[in-house]
């Protein structure tokens, strides 16, 4: 039983970086595409208040989408 276990968990492992990779590149990114943006428009206020949320929507859309493929990852095991 053992050795079934040790065969999977390298194709588990895999399958999870290709599910979390996109979301771990694209958060970050958009985060500091806003911030950046929020700094470079620092003079409008609406505009940069808008810019920050975003960025920070980003964060925790990025961070909920990582812990829902971990946990349904972790339920079919």
């Amino acid at each position: 039983m053992t050795g079934k276990f040790q065969n999977k968990l390298p194709e588990w492992r895999g399958s999870l970086e290709r599910a979390l990779l996109p979301i771990l590149i694209f958060a970050p990114s958009v985060t500091v595409l806003c911030w950046v943006a929020a700094w470079i428009f620092r003079d409008e206020f609406v505009f940069k208040a808008v810019l920050i949320g975003l960025g920070c929507f980003a964060i925790v859309l990025g961070a909920v989408a990582c812990l829902l493929v971990l946990l349904k990852r972790i339920d079919r095991e």
